[in-house]
């Protein structure tokens, strides 16, 4: 389904059609734009909770540079470094504060790096390259371009799911506080059935949580 069709569909569900015949963007409640915002935004909620856009980049590394800006991947699930010569290096990823723990030294350390930081808009390096190199990196991201009714172009992610995004568009559209369209209750319902298909979205501490890969354990406790 393209913007179009799936613009189409939203009216179909919602009611929102042409009260008139002839009727324009004036006779509905929701303008073309308001929909296609929200269907990117269903997109890209889409793509956080389901992990459905794999990719894969390549940077060049070269001293004595250790941070690099980065907000291609919202998770980066695989790192390996590999220089000009000599073989290439898995960078294990993890936070800062767990790269605090593993190595308090780690910003004065002038050896190969063996770890890699990843925070919202950039990466580091913990450990100082010797020649220029290449990181390789793989990791999840949004959506490149954002859906527009005037381009007839399909959601990046695969048609099996572009019909759920409706559930979004309407949760978004009924939570608006109009006298007309306001329906808090069918605001819950269409969310809900959003979060059925798609699941719940991680927070942003989850996510830290998650970069950290560090061990869980259980801890006793004694009151």
């Amino acid at each position: 389904m393209n913007v179009e069709d799936l613009i189409e569909s939203f009216r179909i569900e919602s009611g929102d059609l042409a009260r008139s015949e002839g009727g324009g963007q004036s006779d509905v409640l929701w303008c073309d734009d308001e929909i296609a915002r929200w269907l990117t935004e269903a997109e890209e909620e889409a793509a956080i909770r389901k992990r459905l856009l794999p990719d894969e980049v390549s940077l060049p590394i070269a001293a004595p540079t250790r941070s690099y800006p980065f907000t291609s991947f919202f998770e980066i699930t695989y790192a390996e470094l590999v220089p000009v010569s000599g073989d290439p290096i898995i960078l294990k990823i993890v936070s800062r504060d767990a790269m605090n723990r593993i190595e308090p030294e780690w910003r004065r350390a002038t050896c190969k790096p063996a770890h890699l930081i990843q925070e919202d808009v950039r990466i580091v390096l913990a450990g100082e390259v010797s020649q220029p190199c290449t990181l390789f990196l793989e990791g999840l991201r949004l959506p490149k371009e954002p859906l527009s009714p005037d381009v007839p172009a399909e959601p990046e992610i695969a048609s099996v799911h572009h019909r759920f995004l409706l559930h979004w568009a309407l949760h978004r559209a009924y939570g608006i506080q109009d006298a007309e369209a306001f329906d808090a209750a069918r605001s819950q319902r269409e969310l809900a059935a959003f979060e059925r298909y798609f699941g719940l979205r991680p927070d942003a501490d989850l996510r830290k949580d998650a970069r950290a890969d560090v061990p869980h354990h259980c801890a006793a406790w004694w009151p």
